[in-house]
């Protein structure tokens, strides 16, 4: 009897665990459904002008961490049509980065830079940070990084190979130690990487005006004028050590401090 009874007990324990197992599976599906209804509704509000309940809800499901390019591109067209320029700019450079949206938030922005009524003067990057540029944008670190591990490993063994294939062994070895030096420098590029992509950000100015500062505090000396789009490069090593201001480099080239509540952060 007693033998009868754990036999319950186990079965009913395991059934709760089961179904506690299947809740917990079961929420994020529900989170979806409720942000795609969320989603549908804020679309009926864009669609009949009512710009500003539109980017309430829409706001609601990004706080849910239920982000997608069509959310950030209806909410650059709201931002738009509320003539929000900044914002506006802001929600189409993080929709360009979706496959589905690029195209379209590339357009949102074209429109958007000829609304601007002030425009900064863009210093070229250097040949390096381009580079860097386009690699960040075909691959990440991680991508790079494992790269250069199996190119590593390629060299290594095809440098072992030469001592086994003794015909081979100065085009296998030479080989193997040019795809190792490879390797070395792919790894070290992706840690570069890395680091530019932890301590750097791009930033766009969404106010219509600012100072650009020499020093993090109202009263420092003007380094420049900032205005309604423009945008900039957050160092977030040098801004960590002045809370309420992030430390910039503008397009122009020339460095400051800004206050935080002014740019909004990509």
């Amino acid at each position: 009897m007693s033998g009868t009874k754990r036999a319950k007990s186990t079965g009913t324990g395991f059934l709760l665990l089961l179904l506690i197992v299947m809740g917990i599976s079961a929420i994020p599906g529900r989170a979806q459904v409720s942000a795609q209804a969320q989603f549908d509704e804020a679309n009926e509000y864009l669609d009949s002008g009512n710009y500003r309940q539109a980017l309430s809800i829409y706001k609601s499901i990004l706080s849910s961490q239920e982000v997608s390019g069509p959310l950030f591109l209806n909410m650059g067209i709201s931002y738009v049509q509320l003539d929000s320029l900044g914002m506006a700019k802001y929600y189409f450079l993080k929709a360009r980065s979706f496959e589905e949206t690029h195209n379209r938030a590339e357009e949102g922005l074209q429109y958007v830079s000829s609304r601007f009524s002030r425009q900064s003067a863009v210093l070229p990057k250097l040949p390096w940070e381009r580079f860097f540029d386009w690699l960040g944008s075909v691959t990440g670190p991680a991508s790079l990084l494992g790269i250069g591990i199996l190119l590593l490993n390629a060299g290594v063994c095809a440098f072992i190979a030469g001592w086994f294939f003794p015909s081979a062994s100065r085009p296998l070895q030479g080989g193997g130690i040019g795809t190792a030096i490879l390797s070395v420098l792919v790894i070290l590029s992706s840690f570069y990487l890395q680091h530019v992509q932890n301590r750097y950000s791009p930033a766009v100015m969404v106010h219509q005006q600012a100072d650009v500062l020499e020093q993090p505090a109202p009263d420092a000396t003007l380094i420049s004028q900032a205005y309604e789009g423009y945008t900039f490069t957050v160092d977030h090593s040098r801004s960590r050590q002045q809370p309420g201001w992030s430390y910039v480099r503008m397009s122009n080239g020339l460095y400051g401090w800004i206050p935080n509540s002014e740019i909004m952060i990509l």
